[in-house]
């Protein structure tokens, strides 16, 4: 999917998707949306960007965000504008992190690698850190997706057959009174 920017359908499915709890301040872009790019037995890929005509102040994403998800494993990788004033301050955020757990009731381990770089004041800047931890579900959030193209994935064929070399997903309990939040994929950004 080359595009950044996303219509709004005239239907718009909403999907779950959860993110653990990292302290680290990371922007909120409010008018984003997803689009499925890929889908089997085992995952989602949702490729996720801007709404169309949304304002930089709102959503900042010039490549689609790739998020991941199925019932033992979650992943992101996005490249963002972390903030922006005119010519001197210029800086880009890429963060990446990925979690696999037994169920999305039990706890999940987590890696995150965070790294921004850009000027700031005229001078460059540079930074990044990474870390890995465990986290119980009350330290997992959940947060609502909007999905405004590719839904007709979900009920095509390739939905239900396992990739080569991947074990078809076990049987396991979900969480089905999981609090979802606002529509975010922002709490990723």
């Amino acid at each position: 999917l080359a595009l950044a920017a996303f219509a709004v359908a005239e239907t718009t499915t909403t999907v779950g998707y959860f993110e653990p709890d990292w302290n680290i301040h990371i922007p909120y872009f409010a008018s984003t949306a997803a689009s499925v790019a890929d889908i089997n037995a085992v995952a989602t890929t949702y490729h996720i960007g801007c709404l169309s005509g949304a304002p930089t102040t709102e959503c900042d994403i010039k490549t689609p965000w790739t998020l991941i998800q199925g019932p033992e494993t979650m992943s992101f990788t996005g490249v963002y504008g972390a903030w922006k004033t005119g010519e001197v301050n210029s800086v880009l955020a890429t963060r990446d992190f990925k979690c696999s757990f037994t169920s999305y009731s039990l706890s999940a381990s987590c890696s995150l690698s965070y790294k921004v770089t850009g000027t700031t004041n005229g001078l460059s800047y540079s930074t990044s850190t990474s870390t890995k931890g465990t986290f119980a579900t009350d330290h997992v959030a959940y947060y609502e997706l909007k999905v405004t193209g590719g839904e007709s994935l979900y009920t095509a064929p390739q939905a239900t057959k396992t990739p080569d070399g991947a074990a078809p997903p076990a049987a396991r309990p979900l969480i089905t009174a999981a609090p979802l939040g606002v529509a975010i994929a922002a709490a990723l950004l």
